[in-house]
Order: structure tokens, then sequence, then C-alpha cells
């Protein structure tokens, strides 16, 4: 697949493409940063750090490498739209990019490299990480044991949260990793401001959002970061009181944050998701 194809396929802006197209990376200089990538991908990241023009000289690498990905999936006969949705992850980040730093381009590179080494594929609106449990995890009636293996669970921030479209992912996952782990993921888990139970405080029982929440057993809520604010208002900064309020969730999310609260984030985990699809 060439570079012009997958930025087609993913719907990658054109003034972004050419951008791309502009940086010089030579066949030698590319093998070279190919070779960390796959080898030391935090020695990759920290040259990356120090390059001139590092968002679109990003972006131009990972359109290169990316591309060369998909003969591995025609090689395990994985469909073309698991590909296209997959690596759509680029158009959203490389728009993220511009939005931030007013240029086209990528930073979100270690996320971004979990679809170019395949360990994460998006199936409808979801995105699935195979993962296996390194250490129990219990609470509120669940326990999974070390060495359980099952999936991780992502959200890709693009567009509204469709219960029908989730559940439609699950039952994809269910299909797609039954054949290519060779077994059933045990658990699906996740870990995002999604779940977090004060939600439930912000918005309607019928929306998606407490629809999508509702799949989970929550496990335990943790405060590392106010990714609610980061996720609702686009930003977290230090005056509250300069955030937006142009939605119903960020005029009542605002309210909760003035009060010195934070949402927190939330583990949840499916341990039988037949009984939803």
């Amino acid at each position: 697949m060439t570079i012009q194809e997958l930025a087609c396929r993913i719907r990658l802006p054109q003034e972004a493409y050419e951008a791309a197209w502009q940086v010089d990376i030579s066949d030698e200089d590319y093998a070279a940063e190919r070779k960390i990538f796959y080898e030391d991908i935090k020695a990759f990241l920290e040259g990356w750090k120090e390059k001139e023009n590092k968002y679109t000289w990003a972006l131009a690498f990972y359109l290169r490498i990316s591309a060369e990905v998909y003969d591995r999936y025609v090689e395990e006969k994985i469909p073309d739209d698991v590909f296209d949705q997959t690596f759509y992850d680029i158009t959203i980040w490389c728009r993220e990019c511009v939005r931030k730093h007013g240029v086209y381009g990528l930073e979100e590179l270690w996320w971004l490299g979990q679809s170019v080494k395949m360990n994460l594929f998006r199936l409808g609106r979801l995105q699935f990480e195979p993962v296996e449990r390194k250490e129990p995890l219990e609470g509120n009636g669940v326990r999974i044991e070390a060495g359980t293996k099952g999936l991780n669970v992502h959200i890709p921030e693009d567009g509204p949260l469709d219960y029908g479209q989730c559940l439609e992912s699950f039952r994809r996952a269910e299909e797609f990793f039954a054949g290519r782990e060779k077994e059933k993921p045990a658990f699906y888990m996740c870990d995002s401001w999604l779940l977090s139970p004060a939600l439930k405080e912000l918005l309607p029982e019928n929306s998606n959002i407490i629809r999508f929440q509702n799949l989970f057993r929550i496990v335990k809520v943790h405060y590392a970061f106010p990714q609610a604010e980061q996720r609702i208002f686009g930003e977290v900064l230090e005056d509250k009181t300069r955030y937006p309020e142009h939605t119903s969730l960020q005029k009542k999310a605002k309210a909760y944050v003035l009060e010195g609260k934070d949402p927190g984030i939330g583990i949840g985990v499916i341990e039988n998701i037949d009984k939803y699809i």
C-alpha cells in the first residue's frame, strides 16, 4: 500500500497529507528510525522529542510505517475495514495536534505505535487490546486471577458513544479475538473517566455514557489525572472558571469541579459479555 492510498483510506485531510509529503526522510534515516521504533520505543520517543518540526515529522514517519502494516493484515486475512478503522486513529490524533499546536502532525506516538505493532484493533466504535493480568484484580465482587487473558477496551474520540454501536463492537471482538487468540477473552476491562460513578450525578440514566458504564462492574476509582476535565473541556485549566459551557454536560461538570470535586477515573470489568450481546 502506498502512503497516498493509506491517507485516502483513513480520510486524512489533504492539507495534512501535503504537509507530511514535504518532510524529507531518506531511506537510510527511515530504516534506522524504524529499527529503533520496533526495538526500543522509549529511545525512539526520546529521539523524536529532539527533532525539528517533530509533529509533522511524526506524521510522515507513521504514515510510512503504517502503510507497511497492511501486508501483515493481508497475510493474516484481517478484513480491510478493520485496517481502515484501526489506522483512522492517525487522522483523529492529527486533528488533535492541529487543535493543540496549530500544525498537522502527531504526538501520541506510543499510543499509535500499538496499532502499528498490531497490539490494538478498532472494531466499529471501540478499540480492543489483548492483555494478560500480571497481578490479581479484585473489587465489587469481581476477582480476576493473575495470568488471565482478556481485552482492554478503549474509546476513540470519534463522535457520540452510541450504545448499539458499542454492543456491536463487543460482538465483533468476541468473534475476531476468538479466531486471532484461539480463545474467547475471559474479561473486558476499561480504565476511563466514562466509568466514573460520579457521572451518574451529571447525566440522565438513559444517556449513552451511563448505559455504556452500566455494562461494567466498577472495581475501583482512581485520581491519577483529571481525565474528565481533559475530555469534557478539551484541556485541563488551572483556572476552572474559564471552562466553556456549550453543552449541558460541560455546564454540570464545570459546576462540579468548581466545588473542588474530581469525578475520577473508573476501572470497570465485564466478565460475561454474552448477557448483553
